[in-house]
């Protein structure tokens, strides 16, 4: 029997969920949460194997949620259920850990076959996401520029955490010519921020 915690900010969506997911598979739902601080405090008193998320919460996203679950209960499946189908969205919450992530618009059979797949230790998109997010990766790295070697090893330092001081004295160069490496290798991949450098270096394995 897979253990399911449901984590919903709405009642009857709740219910509906639980109804689905117990009359259809070998699901037992052993909580429900409306927040993100209610859902920590359950999960830190019921052993669960799966939890499902929206991606929206009162409190908080369900992508950060996702990475505070990761960290505090590492055993735990992380299953995201949201209105968003925008890749960002699915990117994220599947960076930051998660296991998959179904529309909101698309459950019945659906919900049930993700859960039983994150639950064996598999990876669920259906099939249409997938492949919107595979044509979306295939596109941007058709449009990066290649790196030089110093600028990859720029970016993945400061992606890393490092500031621009300490690259510099792990380089052996000047703080202004980590700069420079910084801004020309962010110019060529497209990336604006450090926070898409950030997703840039997760999809990469940078970090």
């Amino acid at each position: 029997m897979i253990r399911v915690v449901l984590v919903e900010d709405h009642l009857l969506v709740r219910s509906g969920l639980r109804h689905l997911l117990e009359a259809r598979g070998p699901v037992r739902v052993v909580g429900e949460a409306g927040t993100c601080r209610e859902a920590l405090e359950l999960l830190e008193r019921v052993p669960a194997d799966v939890a499902i998320l929206d991606v929206s919460l009162p409190d908080g996203t369900g992508i950060a949620l996702c990475q505070q679950v990761r960290e505090r209960f590492p055993g735990v499946r992380l299953l995201a259920l949201s209105m968003h189908e925008d890749l960002e969205y699915v990117r994220g919450f599947l960076q930051a850990g998660g296991q998959g992530y179904v529309s909101k618009a698309a459950v019945d059979q659906e919900l049930l076959d993700a859960v039983l797949a994150v639950a064996r230790g598999e990876r669920y998109l259906n099939p249409t996401l997938a492949m919107r997010l595979a044509m979306e990766m295939v596109r941007e790295e058709a449009l990066e520029a290649p790196l030089s070697p110093r600028e990859e090893e720029v970016l993945r330092l400061l992606a890393q955490g490092l500031s621009h001081k300490e690259v510099a004295e792990r380089l052996g160069i000047s703080e202004k010519t980590v700069a420079t490496y910084r801004e020309r290798g962010m110019e060529k991949l497209g990336l604006r921020s450090r926070s898409e450098l950030l997703r840039y270096a997760a999809r990469k394995g940078w970090i």
